[in-house]
């Protein structure tokens, strides 16, 4: 997605954020956090994970369905967002 460059360091940080929390996560359990604190932890990754693919799916509309030069593609980009929004949200 050579559209992405522009905000590369930018996902990057959120990919790297997302990983420090999942790796929290894993210590968490390693040590036998309190429940709650487990959950709240598992919410906070999902958070952020739903952060990347809202901001990433975003960028993709706007490059793949909006832009004028895309009419041609236009249904099939709506045909992949559907069917990625299938995936994510079972």
């Amino acid at each position: 997605m050579a559209h992405l460059n522009k905000d590369k360091s930018k996902l990057l940080a959120r990919v790297r954020r997302l990983r420090g929390q999942v790796e929290a996560l894993e210590k968490a359990l390693d040590k036998d956090v309190d429940c709650a604190a487990l959950l709240t932890q598992v919410a906070a990754v999902r958070g952020a994970s739903q952060g990347l693919m809202v901001e990433l799916l975003a960028d993709h509309l706007k490059h793949h369905v909006a832009e004028r030069d895309q009419l041609k593609d236009r249904e099939a980009a709506v045909e992949d967002v559907t069917a990625i929004l299938k995936s994510y949200l079972k």
